[in-house]
């Protein structure tokens, strides 16, 4: 009986230790109602305070989970660098059952597109709710069909994936059509000029690789002129730096090469994408002057400058004009709007609102109110000559400028003004007779009384 007792507790023991002795293993999940599951690789003496990043492999069209580690081996790099390596795994698609992740060209699809976004957001629920992953620092590369899926992931889910890496891979041209919303992502690229699958050149299903890198630096706002760097072995690297979006793109020519995954790969993804989390190049730069289409200016950091529609420049403050002056504004057509330069907009007829004026302010006439007087104008015009729009007709508006003393509003500055504020005398928060709005009514407010005197 005593045993039996031993190897019950030595079985529950061994049942609830940690994870630190279960290195690699799938976990199972269920997504949209559909069994899913990806083969986790847990770094030597793991524990889940460490808040590890995830590098995340989508294994080429066919394959599965177990043969992600001989596409890219980052088992090792886990070990000694310290992140969660994680291969995912498609499933069987409605066209011919094959184990191939998700496209939509357009309507042209497999089925499992939108399947494999909700997958792949909920592999990362899954990390951070289970082993305590860092969420900022969610990194996802991929070979063949699994790279174009990464390319997907990189415009799809842009807040969610820090960086990219695909390899023997370019964006499908549909997507590379319809990727400039979101945020900007850090790219590492692997192609060889000899892969069949993905072009160099481009083809009416891809993109140039020219054209690739163009866009990624563009929408990251890299540097504009790359480092460019001889590996050897026909290998070239060329880095964008991060820039002041704070993104790099870094891509890697093989010439002759054909559609596999390098040996290198592993190691140079890691390098290049662990220097980044969701927000950019860890540490990078600070708050930087955010610009916005009518030429104004605040100091933000980049990521926030994106998400409130601004452009992030260069220096560290708004002075002395570090955005440009706007060239067209809203010119308004009754109550319809365009975006054009002042001569196009007189040239059709239109009424010019101002340089850097938007659309969105409205072409609706109203009261504007010009010191005392008021005039019907649409919000821009009133804007640019320097009024303030209260809309609706004139005599709906008073354009009065008001008189600091004016307790009662007459106009006059005078004796039954200095009458209210010295009967209420003390505190009195809000009271109109607070003239200097500190809660008070008191000799501050006498003062301003007296010093405008009719």
């Amino acid at each position: 009986m005593r045993y039996t007792q031993f190897f019950v507790a030595l079985s529950l023991l061994l049942l609830s230790a940690p994870v630190a002795g279960q290195q690699q293993s799938f976990q199972n999940l269920t997504v949209n109602g559909e069994a899913r599951r990806y083969l986790l690789y847990l770094p030597s003496n793991f524990d889940p305070a460490e808040n590890l990043p995830v590098m995340m492999w989508f294994h080429g069209g066919g394959g599965n989970a177990n043969g992600g580690p001989f596409e890219a081996d980052f088992r090792p790099l886990a070990n000694t660098e310290r992140f969660i390596a994680v291969y995912a795994e498609a499933v069987p698609d409605v066209l011919e059952g094959c184990y191939c992740w998700g496209y939509d060209l357009g309507g042209e699809t497999n089925g499992n597109y939108e399947k494999d976004l909700a997958y792949a957001s909920a592999v990362i629920d899954d990390l951070v709710d289970s082993y305590n992953a860092d969420a900022r620092r969610i990194y996802a590369g991929g070979y063949s069909m699994g790279g174009s899926f990464v390319w997907d992931l990189a415009c799809a889910k842009s807040d969610e994936f820090a960086a990219v890496a695909p390899v023997a891979a370019s964006m499908y041209r549909y997507t590379y059509d319809n990727c400039s919303t979101g945020s900007p992502t850090v790219i590492c690229h692997i192609l060889g000029t000899a892969d069949f699958y993905a072009p160099y050149d481009g083809a009416s299903w891809v993109p140039s690789v020219n054209e690739q890198n163009a866009f990624w630096v563009n929408k990251n706002q890299s540097e504009a002129t790359p480092e460019v760097v001889n590996l050897g072995g026909g290998v070239t690297r060329s880095t964008w730096g991060p820039g002041v979006g704070c993104h790099g793109v870094q891509h890697f020519r093989r010439q002759g090469g054909g559609h596999d995954v390098p040996g290198f790969a592993a190691s140079a993804i890691w390098d290049f994408v662990s220097a980044y989390d969701i927000d950019g190049e860890i540490g990078c730069g600070g708050p930087r002057p955010c610009c916005f289409f009518d030429g104004s200016c605040t100091v933000e950091l980049p990521a926030d400058c994106s998400a409130s529609g601004g452009t992030s420049n260069s220096g560290d403050s708004c002075e002395p004009q570090p955005c440009p002056e706007p060239t067209t504004g809203a010119c308004c057509f009754g109550a319809s709007c365009s975006l054009l330069s002042p001569e196009a907009c007189g040239f059709s007829g239109g009424a010019f609102t101002g340089l850097g004026s938007v659309c969105e302010t409205g072409c609706d006439p109203g009261a504007c109110c010009l010191g005392e007087s008021c005039v019907i104008l649409v919000p821009g015009v009133c804007a640019s000559a320097g009024g303030t729009f209260g809309g609706g007709d004139c005599t709906q508006n008073s354009c009065s400028v008001a008189i600091p003393g004016d307790v009662d509003g007459d106009g006059i500055v005078g004796f039954t003004d200095l009458v209210q504020v010295l009967g209420v005398w003390g505190i009195c928060s809000g009271c109109p007779e607070d003239l200097v709005e500190d809660g008070v009514v008191g000799l501050n407010d006498l003062l301003v009384v007296l010093s405008n005197w009719s």
